[in-house]
């Protein structure tokens, strides 16, 4: 299973949306690569990833890390419309057809 923040960038990146990425109040990367993004969202622990098209935030996505957790992090929050619940639905299509090894998982020891 991929983590969230991975699988929502890929996502945006693959439906045609500039990914921004912001850091703790501060804009780490704005473009469509999908390496530089993840590599933007795991240099903090708390920030947000938006989608943008033309010159317009049209999603938002806000993002902990917890290394408490299995998987490492989670999307805590976002904006609802058609966009964020298009990704949430497909992000869980995701979940259940490469569900966490749950005999390695840390949540189960």
């Amino acid at each position: 299973m991929k983590d969230a923040h991975h699988h929502l960038i890929n996502w945006g990146i693959k439906k045609g949306y500039t990914i921004e990425v912001d850091c703790e109040g501060i804009t780490e990367y704005k473009g469509k690569s999908y390496d530089k993004a993840v590599e933007a969202s795991e240099a903090c622990d708390v920030g947000a990833i938006y989608f943008i098209e033309g010159d317009e935030h049209i999603a938002w996505f806000s993002y902990v890390h917890e290394y408490e957790r299995v998987p490492d992090e989670i999307i805590s929050d976002w904006g609802v419309n058609v966009v964020t619940e298009s990704w949430w639905a497909d992000y869980l299509r995701h979940c259940k057809r490469y569900p966490i090894n749950k005999h390695f998982s840390r949540s189960n020891n």
